[in-house]
C-alpha cells in the first residue's frame, strides 16, 4: 500500500528542483566490522563503546546487536578509526543510522552523532571519544558540577517543578503521565526535571517547545549526565541546526515547513492550508511534539536515531512526507470528512498506526532521489537551501511575532440555550476564564446546561445519569451565604468508582471572585507526599495514586487527594453540603476563602461540550476516519 501512495508523493514532486546513577557498561561499538577481524586481547577496556541505560522509566534495554544488521560485535573504538568525518564516510554512518541503532547502542552512537554534527573540525577519533567508557566519568564529574550549582540544597530540587519551555501545560502533562509509555515514574521525573533545569539555568535557553520531548527521549537510554551533554552539543554555537531556541526562530521554523510543503508538495499544501494545519498552531504536532502524538514510539526512535546525525533538516523531509503519504491514503475523504487541523492530524496518526503504513518503505519515500543529467539527486531541498529558508523567515518572524498567533488568543465560550437556563456560567468574562483554562482541543467550544439542582433535583443518582454520556465535563457549584462559585473540571465520565479514575488534565477553581485555577502539578504531588506520618500511615507517593484524581461512590463525590481522607473538592450524596482543602498535585488552597473548609451548597449544574462546528458534542461517538483504515 505505501508503495502506492509513493507514486502519489512522486507526482507532487514531478517537475520540483531544489543522580548517583549506574555506571553505563562496555557494549559494542558503533560501526561495522568482522568478529574473525578482532583480537580481543588487544582491546583498551575504554575504547569499548558505553551501554544504554533507560533513566526515564527504568526499563530493561535489549543489549544484543542483531545479526547482519550493519553494526559491530566488539571491536574497540581504535579499531574504526579508519573511518573518517568527512566525505562519503559520514554519508555511510547516516544511512546506517537510518537502518536503525540497536537500542544497546543509541547512548553512544546518539552522543557521538550530535558532537560530530555540532563539531565539524573535531577529528573522528575524538567524537568516538564521547560513546566510550573513556569519557564517563568526565561527563558524571561534570554533571554533578552542574548539579551543585543549580541545586545546592536538597530542598531545592524537592520544590523544583518539571519545565515546559513554551510546550504548554496541558501538553507538558500529557508528556509526564500518556505521550512517554504512561506515567513516567518519580524518578524518571526527578530526572527529568533536572536535566530541564540544567538546560535553562547552565545553558540559558529558555524557549525550546521540542526540548522536553527530546529530554525524554534521550534519558530513554542514557544516563542524565550524558541527556544533559548531548543537549549542550546541540546548542553548541549554532544551535539552529537542531533546535529553534526562541519564539522567533520556532515561528521561522513552522513557516520554513509550510513553504516546503507548497514547493515540495503543492496539492498536500492546498488541502492543509484549507483547514488550518500549516499554521504554526496547527503545527503543533510535529513542530512543538516531535512526532511523539503521532507515531509509535519505536517508529519515533527511529527518527531520533536520523536526527541525532542529521539535525532539524530531517524532520523537515520526514515531516513533509508524512503529510504527503497520509494526505495520498485520506484522499477525498479529507474534504468529506475533516474541517480543521486536529482531525487531519488525528487522520495522520490513525493512518501511520494502521496496516499501510510500514515505516522502512516510508523512509525509502522519504529519501527518494531522481536522475538528473546522470546523477542522482535528492528529491528534498538540500540543508543550505532549507537554512537560507529559515534565515529569511526568521526576518519576517520578527516583524510578524506580535501579529502571528503562537498560542491561539481565547475567546469566551459559547453557550447552548436549552429549556432549562443556565445561571452560573452565564456571564462572559466567566466563560473565558473557563476558555484560558480549559485544553486546546475545548476552548473553540459551546457549553451545554445537562445537569442542574434546581430542576433536576438534589441527588447523586441523577447526577450520575445526567453524566453518564459525557466525558469531559465541567462543574460548577455555588456557596451559599456568599458570592463564590467553584467548581471542577473532569476529563473522564462521573461514576460509581470508589478507588479512583482521572488523569492529569483535571483541575480544579475558584471561577468568582479572584478566579483562579489549580492544575494538577507532578513536582508538587512527588515532593510533598513521601513519607510517613506520626501514625506511621503511609502518605500516597506514587504518580499512580495521584492520578486517581476522581473518586465517587453513592455517598460522594471528588476531586483531589488530600491527607487524612479529605479532597481538594467534595460534595455529598444530596449536594447540600460541600467541603474543600489541600489537595495533592493541585498544591490548592481552600477554594471558598481562607480557614472555610465545610460549606453549604446552593445551586450546582453540570455542563459538557459542544463543537462549535457543527453544533455535536465532543464526547459524541462520530469517527470522522470511520471505515478509512479498515
Amino acid at each position: 500500500m505505501l508503495r502506492q501512495l509513493g507514486a502519489t508523493l512522486s507526482s507532487e514532486l514531478d517537475g520540483y528542483d531544489g543522580n548517583a546513577q549506574r555506571q553505563p557498561e562496555p557494549i559494542d561499538p558503533m560501526f561495522s566490522a568482522q568478529p574473525e577481524d578482532i583480537d580481543l586481547t588487544e582491546i583498551n577496556p575504554l575504547d569499548l563503546f558505553c551501554s544504554s541505560i533507560d533513566t526515564l522509566c527504568g526499563k530493561s534495554i535489549d543489549l544484543t546487536i542483531p545479526p547482519n544488521s550493519g553494526w559491530a560485535e566488539r571491536p574497540s573504538r581504535g579499531q574504526n578509526s579508519q573511518l573518517s568525518n568527512i566525505g562519503d564516510s559520514r554519508e555511510e554512518s547516516r544511512e546506517l543510522c537510518r537502518r536503525g541503532i540497536p537500542p544497546s547502542l543509541r547512548c553512544a552512537a546518539w552522543i557521538i552523532n550530535v558532537v560530530s554534527a555540532a563539531n565539524i573540525n573535531m577529528s573522528k577519533s575524538d567524537c568516538d571519544d564521547y560513546g566510550t567508557l573513556k569519557k564517563v566519568r568526565v561527563l558524571e564529574h561534570g554533571w554533578g558540577v552542574v548539579l551543585k550549582s543549580i541545586f545546592p540544597d536538597p530542598s531545592d530540587l524537592e520544590r523544583a517543578e518539571v519545565l515546559d519551555f513554551g510546550v504548554g501545560h496541558d501538553q507538558l502533562i500529557n508528556i509526564l503521565m500518556k505521550d512517554h509509555g504512561g506515567n513516567i515514574p518519580e524518578r524518571g521525573i526527578k530526572s527529568l526535571t533536572k536535566v530541564l533545569h540544567a538546560a535553562r539555568d547552565s545553558l540559558g535557553i529558555e524557549y525550546c517547545v521540542w526540548l522536553p520531548d527530546i529530554t525524554c527521549l534521550l534519558l530513554s537510554f542514557m544516563p542524565e549526565s550524558y541527556a544533559y551533554s548531548t543537549i549542550r552539543e546541540m546548542v553548541h554555537e549554532d544551535s539552529s541546526y537542531f533546535l529553534p531556541v526562541s519564539r522567533v526562530e520556532h515561528l521561522a521554523w513552522c513557516k520554513t515547513f509550510a513553504d516546503l510543503m507548497r514547493r515540495c508538495f503543492p496539492q498536500t499544501a492546498a488541502v492543509m492550508e484549507h483547514i488550518g494545519a500549516l499554521t504554526p498552531l496547527g503545527l503543533d504536532p510535529i513542530m512543538k511534539r516531535f512526532f511523539v502524538t503521532l507515531l509509535k514510539r519505536e517508529h519515533v526512535m527511529r527518527i531520533m536515531d536520523i536526527f541525532t546525525g542529521e539535525g532539524a533538516h530531517a524532520i523537515f523531509r520526514i515531516g513533509t512526507t508524512l503529510c504527503c503519504l497520509s494526505h495520498a491514503h485520506l484522499g477525498e475523504s479529507i474534504r468529506e470528512r475533516c474541517d480543521n487541523a486536529a482531525t487531519f492530524w488525528d487522520g495522520v496518526r490513525r493512518f501511520a498506526h494502521s496496516k499501510h503504513f510500514d515505516f522502512e518503505i516510508f523512509l525509502t519515500q522519504v529519501y527518494m532521489t531522481k536522475r538528473v543529467l546522470g546523477f542522482r539527486r535528492p528529491v528534498f531541498p538540500r540543508p543550505e537551501f532549507v537554512s537560507r529558508i529559515i534565515a529569511e523567515n526568521e526576518v519576517w518572524a520578527e516583524n510578524n511575532l506580535t501579529n502571528t498567533s503562537i498560542h491561539e488568543e481565547k475567546k469566551p465560550l459559547g453557550l447552548v440555550e436549552g429549556e432549562v437556563p443556565m445561571v452560573l456560567a452565564k456571564d462572559s468574562m466567566e466563560r473565558l476564564h473557563l476558555a484560558k483554562w480549559l485544553p486546546p482541543a475545548l476552548q473553540s467550544t459551546k457549553l451545554d446546561l445537562i445537569y442542574s439542582t434546581s430542576h433536576h433535583g438534589r441527588s447523586l443518582e441523577m447526577f450520575y445519569r445526567c453524566c453518564s454520556s459525557s466525558r469531559h465535563t465541567i462543574t460548577l457549584m455555588e456557596v451559599l451565604g456568599t458570592d463564590v462559585v467553584i467548581g471542577m473540571y473532569a476529563t473522564h465520565t462521573w461514576k460509581i468508582n470508589p478507588d479512583g479514575y482521572g488523569d492529569g488534565g483535571c483541575f480544579l477553581f475558584r471561577l468568582k471572585p479572584d478566579a483562579e485555577c489549580f492544575r494538577f502539578k507532578v513536582g508538587s504531588a512527588v515532593a510533598s507526599y513521601g513519607a510517613e506520618d506520626d501514625s506511621g500511615e503511609k502518605k500516597i507517593t506514587r504518580l499512580e495514586d495521584v492520578g486517581q484524581l476522581m473518586i465517587s461512590s453513592e455517598d460522594f463525590i471528588s476531586m483531589g487527594v488530600g491527607e487524612g481522607g479529605a479532597s481538594g473538592l467534595r460534595l455529598n450524596e444530596d449536594l447540600t453540603r460541600g467541603s474543600t482543602s489541600r489537595s495533592m498535585g493541585f498544591d490548592n488552597d481552600e477554594l471558598v476563602g481562607p480557614g472555610i473548609e465545610v460549606f453549604d451548597v446552593g445551586l450546582v449544574e453540570v455542563y459538557r461540550f459542544i463543537r462549535d462546528v457543527d453544533n455535536k458534542p465532543v464526547d459524541g461517538d462520530v469517527d470522522p476516519w470511520k471505515g478509512v483504515f479498515e
